[in-house]
């Protein structure tokens, strides 16, 4: 029995390659052979899924976190000349190591160097993953470092961040598009946040990314005054990923695609289910937003044109997951060995993992063995 590998990660605890590795485990134990494919949805680690399974080269320029301090920021360059820019390198949680959250001060400035890397090693095409950014400016500290003449009312030039954005005037967007230029820019985005509103990216992510209530109003605020500026619809789908990053893509004439759908298409995942008898895909936890185009959605969907069976596994299954039968999954199951605070779970995560697999494996194989007796 061929069993394809194919987790998204388990936030908090198990990365997706760590989280394909333990599926892997229980397939072999039960006597399968595992194939590991780790996908993500255009989130952290997006970019190194995807040179995991297509391979090409990674080069590392200077760049600035999300708080302005030095880091570098990697671009990964496949062998058909597609660059690889995961905004969550240079802007991200982990590239803040440790800081406090800010989402005020924080800016996306640090996703401009490894695009301009990009488009002066000649790519002609440049992927971005928008997910895991720190940042809610709306993509103003990206356009300011690309050129773009981001203004106040009195015509002073702004940094671009989530403060300025309520102050921000004018956004002469040439220089910015003229830096890219000859560059197709593709947006892999992990939600399909509108820009602003009750589900814009400051209600919806501003708490996450440390604002308090009167601050997420004050971003709203910020983001409904740039959206004209830049010239993209508020409801554009995506516009709000990455705190605005979205946006401010769109305005430099990026084309917008959901993570998930992309990431399966580079890694080549639907060519593994060609021999496949068996899927097995997991994510930390399945809900609502599992259903609405999160990774394991998008291999349930894969799996049902396919006509594989695909098991999906979670860490915490909530109501919602339900829906996924519907899609065409074989069993929606929860990991886990019973009650247990969430510390320990996260740290038993690989194991747990690892049982389950074996235990559907298991099942699988016997029922084969029966339908041919």
């Amino acid at each position: 029995m061929r069993v394809v590998c194919a987790p998204d990660k388990l936030r908090g605890s198990l990365n997706a390659d760590h989280s394909a590795a333990a599926l892997a485990a229980g397939v072999r134990a039960a006597g399968g052979i595992p194939v590991e494919h780790p996908l993500a949805d255009g989130g952290e680690g997006s970019r190194h899924t995807v040179q995991a399974a297509r391979g090409g080269t990674v080069t590392e320029v200077p760049a600035l976190d999300a708080l302005g301090r030095p880091v570098m920021a990697p671009v990964g360059r496949l062998d058909d000349g597609t660059a690889l820019v995961e905004a969550a390198e240079p802007v991200g949680w982990g590239a803040l190591a440790g800081a406090a959250p800010d989402a005020l001060r924080a800016s996306s400035a640090g996703l401009a160097a490894p695009l301009l890397a990009a488009a002066r090693g000649g790519a002609r095409r440049a992927v971005v993953f928008l997910g895991g950014t720190a940042t809610m400016d709306g993509g103003t500290g990206l356009l300011a470092a690309l050129g773009a003449g981001v203004r106040d009312g009195s015509g002073a030039p702004l940094p671009g961040c989530g403060a300025d954005l309520l102050r921000t005037a004018s956004v002469d967007l040439a220089p910015a598009r003229a830096a890219l230029a000859g560059m197709e820019l593709v947006v892999a985005a992990d939600v399909i946040s509108p820009l602003y509103g009750p589900d814009g990216a400051a209600h919806v992510f501003g708490p996450q990314k440390g604002a308090t209530p009167d601050q997420v109003e004050l971003l709203d605020g910020g983001l409904r005054r740039l959206a004209p500026l830049l010239g993209v619809a508020p409801d554009a789908v995506g516009a709000g990923a990455a705190g605005g990053l979205g946006a401010a893509l769109l305005a430099l004439g990026a084309e917008l695609v959901p993570g998930a759908e992309l990431i399966r298409e580079l890694t080549r995942f639907d060519d593994q289910l060609a021999t496949a008898d068996l899927c097995l895909t997991a994510e930390g936890k399945v809900d609502a937003s599992t259903d609405a185009g999160k990774t394991v959605r998008s291999v349930v969907d894969a799996c049902a044109r396919a006509q594989v069976p695909c098991v999906v596994l979670g860490g915490t299954l909530t109501p919602e997951a339900d829906r996924l039968y519907e899609r065409g999954a074989t069993a929606v199951l929860a990991i886990g060995t019973g009650p247990r605070d969430l510390d320990t779970a996260l740290l038993h995560a690989a194991d747990d993992l690892t049982r389950a697999a074996h235990a559907v494996c298991r099942i699988a194989l016997a029922a084969g063995a029966a339908s041919k007796a």
